[in-house]
């Protein structure tokens, strides 16, 4: 065998074995996100790198294994939104951590309702693929979600969607025993050894509000970088 081809095996192998040495120890762990939950701050199709040598701290995005009911085990990223002993409560929408409004520091996602007219005017940039066609006073109209740098800019906010204060969600009654939704929810103070996290496309994501509180023992490491974003068509 050529010399030259034999050192390249070597180093391939030995770069193969760093690679799941390292990801096995969670030392640096490579993920893809398949979920646009935490847009526009890790995109759909991200390629990203997390580690357990970070100590995560409210506010980070945090890998974390979850048991889902339907699919089993699997490793999720969300942001790190309070730990315990802090008190949450989500205010019409609006995230606060011990009485401290911490989405005005955030760049995030909403749902907007939008005539079919308002819809169309708007970049796909602006508006995303996330999008429902629903009825909106008697015509069509579309629910999609929307940076709030964005809406702010195209003076979009009057057409923020949020759930009434009356309106129960099951899901979140079922494991908190309120009747909270999404857009109102809590106070809740954060019991010892437990963790609360959202995804930063609040009204798309399923989070803690949804499936319940998590174990700070399941963090497996801290956001580190996003090498790339594989972009969807």
């Amino acid at each position: 065998m050529n010399k030259k081809l034999k050192i390249a095996i070597y180093i391939l192998v030995g770069l193969i074995v760093v690679y799941q040495l390292l990801n096995f120890t969670k030392i640096l762990a490579f993920y893809t996100v398949p979920t646009t939950g935490n847009e526009p701050n890790i995109k759909h199709g991200s390629f990203i790198i997390a580690s357990n040598l970070i100590t995560p701290k409210r506010g980070d995005f945090i890998t974390y294994e979850f048991q889902d009911p339907m699919y089993g085990k699997s490793t999720m990223t969300h942001r790190l939104c309070a730990m315990e002993n802090d008190t949450l409560e989500i205010r019409n929408g609006t995230l606060f951590i011990n009485g401290k409004n911490v989405d005005a520091t955030y760049n995030l996602k909403h749902a907007y309702i939008l005539s079919e007219e308002k819809f169309n005017s708007l970049d796909e940039t602006v508006t995303g693929k996330d999008y429902m066609i629903i009825p909106n006073e008697g015509k069509q109209g579309y629910l999609t979600y929307i940076e709030d740098k964005d809406a702010e800019k195209l003076q979009l906010k009057a057409y923020r969607f949020l759930d009434d204060k009356t309106n129960s969600d099951p899901k979140i009654k079922e494991i908190y025993q309120n009747d909270w939704n999404k857009n109102h929810f809590g106070p809740l103070i954060i019991p010892e050894g437990k963790i609360f996290v959202l995804g930063d496309n609040r009204d798309y994501s399923q989070d803690s509000r949804s499936y319940g509180l998590i174990d700070q023992e399941a963090i497996t490491g801290v956001l580190w970088k996003t090498l790339f974003v594989i972009e969807s068509n």
